[in-house]
């Protein structure tokens, strides 16, 4: 990792101490003299981090002598990792604009720094920002990020020392599982669409909440490794013994199952909402687009962003671990 001078380190420091009320607008912060035994760095350090202060307005330097905090706050630094590329301002109801679309409509009042997935900014970068918001990492990049400090928001991934703002995957998952069981009755047949493929963070979840529900009520289950398409998912659902007098509770991690699995139930003869008992994720009108009946959990995307920029415009690192509910459909 590339190496943060001392310098842009206590920078961000003092902002963010003057952005928390530390020093009242209109006096005299500490001595130079008193940062360098504070923070124990060279008094090089301590002027080259005020120099760049009194050169953004923040801090000004008295004639009597003595630096001044003038109460002017320059625009937060936001880092953003994500699919979202500003060069093409992508509208419309993709996921990811829905939850940045609050930020970037208000961009006056914040300086967004954008990173593509497999960019991740360097510890540098990172230096002059107040917070990295990482919008639905990879794997990889959020086993890395939940190493950081609290700098780091993520939105649509979680966990129990980070800051997030997420969907509740598998409590979801439990919610959905759990309605299909009340209307199946007594001992139903239990099947996962797990995918076959190393599942990411989100799929990961919501098995678990299955695997959670099933474990409380005592139901033996199976998983289903299938890939999400036509050929796939009837192949697989057909090679597991589902007798056809039992009834089925089918849950899949997305959508991108859902196609499939209304062709096997028509080849099967297999009836939603009577023999079969199906739940998926963002579909917001089940029964109007696929013609049957079924549930579906909608993620609330534009309420994820305003609640991020709710928080970005707040000084300092206050911890934010917010679930925001999904609209259950059907």
């Amino acid at each position: 990792m590339a190496h943060t001078p001392k310098y842009l380190r206590l920078k961000q420091q003092l902002l963010t101490e003057l952005r928390e009320g530390r020093y009242p607008v209109g006096e005299r912060i500490p001595t130079r003299e008193e940062l360098v035994a504070r923070f124990k760095v060279t008094r090089t350090t301590v002027n080259l981090a005020l120099k760049e202060l009194v050169a953004s307005g923040v801090l000004v330097t008295s004639r009597r002598g003595g630096t001044i905090f003038t109460g002017k706050e320059p625009p937060r630094c936001i880092a953003v990792l994500s699919g979202f590329d500003p060069a093409v301002q992508k509208r419309g109801g993709d996921d990811l604009w829905a939850i940045l679309e609050s930020l970037v409509y208000r961009s006056q009042e914040f300086k967004l720094q954008f990173f593509k997935h497999g960019t991740a900014p360097s510890d540098t970068a990172l230096s002059v920002c107040d917070k990295l918001v990482a919008i639905m990492p990879t794997t990889d990049e959020f086993s890395a990020l939940r190493q950081r400090d609290d700098q780091v928001i993520f939105v649509n991934r979680y966990g129990d020392a980070l800051n997030f703002i997420s969907t509740p995957h598998r409590e979801t998952m439990r919610q959905l599982v759990r309605r299909n069981l009340d209307a199946a009755g007594e001992r139903p047949l239990m099947v996962f669409l797990a995918p076959d493929r190393p599942a990411g963070f989100v799929e990961q979840e919501r098995r678990a909440g299955f695997i959670d529900e099933c474990a409380d009520r005592e139901l033996f289950y199976r998983l289903c490794e299938t890939a999400p398409d036509f050929n796939s998912v009837p192949a697989a659902l057909d090679a597991l013994p589902l007798p056809s007098g039992q009834p089925l509770v089918l849950a899949a991690p997305s959508m991108h199952y859902t196609g499939a699995v209304v062709e096997w139930a028509r080849r099967n003869g297999r009836r939603f909402g009577v023999d079969l008992f199906y739940s998926d994720f963002d579909n917001p009108a089940p029964e109007r687009d696929f013609g049957v009946p079924f549930l579906s959990a909608v993620q609330d995307y534009p309420e994820m962003g305003r609640q991020l920029y709710e928080i970005l415009k707040q000084p300092g690192h206050t911890p934010v671990q917010r679930f925001i509910p999904c609209r259950l459909i059907g």
